[in-house]
């Protein structure tokens, strides 16, 4: 939509240009209201108030997006590519807050996404100063309805946060605008500027907003010169909330980390340089930051303050599965896996860290997305974050950009751009939803071109001129395995998921797909395969995994892939091979390294992981000497076999949307219980079993319309709505 189809005849109110988190007023006449309704949108992040009370309790909205366009330059050159551009609209019901007479309209705005100059390899990538229109639509008992809209009227000044910055903290100076700017007399405040409209396609907000979750209450470590140190316990994103004790003038800083060093002070390597400073007006305020979220475990807080909670913060998602078994490591996989992806949702956007980047980059987001829609409720977070993806892919190339929205990054045209294809596809799996197939499937052919265009001799071996072209990424020993082997085992992969979806868009076969895959096997075969050894890439990093997972290799080469994880006993391999390796195992049979290597406590493992006392998954596995992020979910796209293997539960071959499915617990053998449940679209599937000396009692919960049946040491029983209850000698 257009903003005259959004927002009328409302302009968009502008400051001075240099002010990041203004404050704004603007008085409305009701009378007689019985339906009063506000579309609105503040850039970066708005607050609104009517009458003072705060009108909803989402945080950092809009969600972001690829606002409008802006001048970008990538390795001092200006970047041309072409994307759409979104902007998201806020819409509530505002009639609880109205009075008769005259009422105050409320904003306050913080830079966000749009107004940050944020980190990037080219400094300065912000879209344009903070801003805010809005349009309020009042019915009358009568039925007249009048409108009110932002214009002229409005008036500002500056808030109490004076420097906002999202990745690094806020400094709040609590005598710049009193608590109560939002009823005050405006009168003496700045005159706001109107700003040209954006060009841009305007959407309203489908997908949840932050919120506050829960509230965790810190544990003091010690008290010393430079402060008090909390733990929380836990690695979390949100804001530590305060009373502050302190007189007029006096400052408090909080500052944030999420690992202590050897003297128990926080480890300057994760601290990610994020603080929280305030100015006191000596009033005993509650206070907390407005504009950002941190990243942390621990902090520090310097000055006279109380701390009475931390705020958990992220995305409106609620868990919708459960995991318990006998094995301590799986059981942490699970927590520290839906706490990592929970953390790394802000704004609509999947992020790779919440703290030193914030990016949706694509190759964490299409890894991870299948372990998040079976673990949480994602179904409106990921439709989002796919139009992020369209948008930012250029229109003219077919080039997928390696985040979404666009920042400038690294990554690759194989694991990262692939999530044009992997995410909807994945999408229609699991919800049984097409739309988005249908609506992407011109940018998947434009993509497959982009990567012809971008190969040799049949091998994908670059990407956009002066950027990345990884293949495998964060291996536990430095990248030996080639990048054009990676890539174009991604090439395979979309060319096959190509083919699937022609046939679920009941599209003609397209023998350009097929003719392609057998050049790119055929290449990987010439390039990287050693027939004397039988190897791929000399079988290091999970190269076997591969090749052997788009058909290529023979019984020699699935000997070897096995035999090195039997010696190893633990992963070798970065973001992309740690998926590949474990669901492989399973496919191929080999359930018992499969559950060797969830389970293992060897270095470069979960258990080891587990034994540093982390709590989110981390960028790195954890011999590594430096991690740079502790919550990074990347990792956890190995978590979805604790559902499919460990409980049992998959979708029969040749279905979607969980309307058929096979209970068939693939690590009985080895684990003496387990327990859980997914969330589908039809309803919850709960499995559990129990061992004992002679029988194995097993029961599963199934939700109506669902065909299911259980397998349990190859037989099979039909299984009914509701709960199943046998015993099996196992």
């Amino acid at each position: 939509m257009k903003q005259q189809e959004v927002f009328g005849k409302a302009q968009w109110l502008g400051f001075d240009g240099l002010t990041e988190t203004p404050v704004v007023r603007a008085s409305f006449e009701a009378k007689d209201t019985v339906k009063a309704e506000i579309v609105i949108c503040g850039l970066g992040y708005f607050e609104l108030y009517i009458n003072g009370q705060r009108v909803s309790e989402d945080l950092f909205v809009p969600a972001t997006s690829d606002y409008c366009h802006r001048d970008i330059t990538v390795n001092g050159q200006p970047f041309d590519e072409h994307f759409r551009h979104r902007c998201y609209y806020l819409k509530y019901d505002v009639l609880p807050f109205l009075k008769d007479g005259k009422n105050e309209l409320g904003a306050a705005l913080g830079p966000g996404f749009f107004a940050q100059e944020t980190w990037s390899y080219d400094g300065n990538v912000r879209f344009g100063e903070v801003r805010l229109c809005y349009r309020i639509l009042l019915t009358d008992v009568r039925g007249n309805t009048t409108e009110v809209v932002s214009g002229k009227d409005a008036r500002w000044r500056q808030g109490e946060v004076t420097k906002c910055n999202l990745f690094r903290g806020e400094t709040h100076d609590l005598n710049v605008c009193p608590p109560d700017w939002a009823t005050m007399d405006p009168s003496d405040w700045n005159e706001v500027r109107i700003l040209p409209p954006m060009e841009t396609e305007y959407q309203l907000q489908d997908c949840p907003a932050d919120r506050v979750i829960r509230a965790v209450v810190p544990m003091q470590l010690w008290e010393g010169p430079r402060g008090k140190l909390y733990d929380l316990g836990e690695n979390v994103t949100g804001w530590v909330i305060l009373l502050d004790r302190s007189k007029k003038g006096e400052t408090i800083e909080v500052r944030f980390g999420e690992m202590l060093d050897a003297r128990g002070q926080l480890e300057s390597h994760y601290t990610h340089n994020q603080k929280w400073q305030i100015v006191s007006d000596g009033a005993g305020r509650t206070i907390h930051p407005r504009f950002t979220w941190l990243g942390f475990r621990y902090f520090v807080v310097q000055g006279k303050a109380d701390v009475l909670c931390a705020a958990v913060i992220h995305t409106d998602a609620q868990v919708t599965s459960s995991f318990r078994c006998a094995s301590p490591v799986m059981n942490w996989l699970y927590e520290a896996y839906v706490r990592t992806q929970l953390d790394n949702l802000h704004g609509g956007i999947p992020s790779d860290c919440p703290h030193l980047e914030r990016r949706g980059y694509t190759g964490d987001g299409q890894l991870t997305c299948e372990s998040a829609m079976l673990a949480i409720d994602y179904r409106a977070t990921v439709r989002k974050w796919m139009r992020d993806i369209m948008d930012c892919q250029d229109s003219v190339t077919g080039h997928v950009q390696n985040t979404a929205p666009y920042t400038r990054c690294g990554g690759g045209p194989g694991g990262w751009d692939i999530a044009i294809i992997n995410v909807p596809l994945t999408y229609y799996r699991q919800y049984g939803d097409r739309q988005p197939l249908s609506e992407m499937y011109e940018g998947m052919v434009k993509y497959l071109e982009y990567l012809e265009m971008h190969s040799e001799g049949d091998l994908v071996v670059s990407d956009r001129a002066g950027e990345w072209c990884l293949g495998d990424w964060c291996t536990p020993d430095p990248i030996r395995l080639p990048p054009p082997y990676v890539n174009t085992y991604f090439k395979i992969k979309a060319l096959d998921a190509m083919t699937e979806i022609d046939r679920i868009l009941e599209r003609p076969d397209n023998p350009l797909w097929k003719a392609r895959r057998e050049k790119a096997c055929r290449a990987i075969v010439k390039n990287y395969y050693d027939p004397g050894t039988h190897d791929f890439a000399e079988g290091i990093q999970g190269a076997n995994a591969f090749a052997l997972d788009v058909g290529l290799g023979d019984e020699i080469t699935l000997s070897h892939f096995f035999e090195r994880y039997e010696q190893l006993g633990s992963y070798d391999t970065g973001i992309f091979g740690t998926e590949i390796v474990t669901r492989l195992l399973g496919k191929k049979g080999r359930y018992d390294l499969e559950y060797k290597l969830l389970t293992s406590e060897k270095p470069n493992s979960f258990g080891s992981m587990m034994h540093t006392g982390a709590t989110t998954l981390w960028e790195y596995w954890s011999d590594c000497e430096y991690q740079r992020s502790l919550n990074h979910p990347m990792f956890g796209a190995a978590g979805k076999q604790l559902f499919y293997d460990a409980l049992g539960i998959r979708q029969a071959e040749g279905t979607v949307g969980w309307r058929k499915v096979c209970i068939e617990p693939r690590f009985m053998k080895w684990l003496p219980q387990a327990e859980g449940h997914i969330t589908t679209p039809l309803g919850k599937i709960v499995v559990s079993y129990r061992k004992t000396l002679l029988k194995t009692k097993v029961c599963v919960e199934i939700p109506e319309g669902v065909q299911a049946e259980l397998v349990v040491g190859g037989k099979a029983v039909k299984l009914t709505a509701g709960r199943n209850e046998s015993e099996w000698d196992v």
